[in-house]
């Protein structure tokens, strides 16, 4: 059993570690461009979208491996949706992204509206409550 374990920890190090040199090769231009269709496009939109919002948390760098992407492609793929509202949250300084659902944004909206002026601080309190991380 432990062997097994040790052996299946060994090929989960193994594959990281190729993931780590995958990406740190950069192709500067390839033969064949194979273009994804519209309809595998939307696909893959749709699976990132999803995944972000059944994640909640995310960890960019992550996300850009789940998916494929540079790091900094994640980033600018989530702002491309956030700027145009198909998902909301906010990326913290630490590099991840926290999905807020519709319904919890309007939540945080209503701690303000009612209380006034909020600090950062009781803010980040109040979101605590109002804002499911999990």
């Amino acid at each position: 059993r432990s062997s097994d374990l040790a052996k299946e920890e060994a090929e989960q190090r193994e594959y990281e570690e190729y993931l780590k040199l995958k990406e740190s090769f950069v192709v500067e231009e390839e033969g064949l461009d194979e273009a994804l269709t519209e309809e595998e496009s939307r696909s893959l939109l749709t699976e990132f979208v999803n995944y972000i919002k059944n994640t909640k948390v995310v960890l960019l760098e992550d996300l850009g491996s789940h998916f494929g992407l540079r790091a900094q492609d994640a980033i600018n793929r989530i702002q491309s949706l956030l700027s145009d509202g198909t998902i909301t949250g906010v990326i913290d300084d630490r590099g991840k992204f926290i999905y807020i659902t519709p319904e919890e944004l309007r939540a945080v909206a209503q701690f303000i509206r009612q209380r006034g002026r909020v600090s950062i601080t009781e803010l980040a309190q109040a979101s605590n409550s109002l804002i499911n991380l999990s």
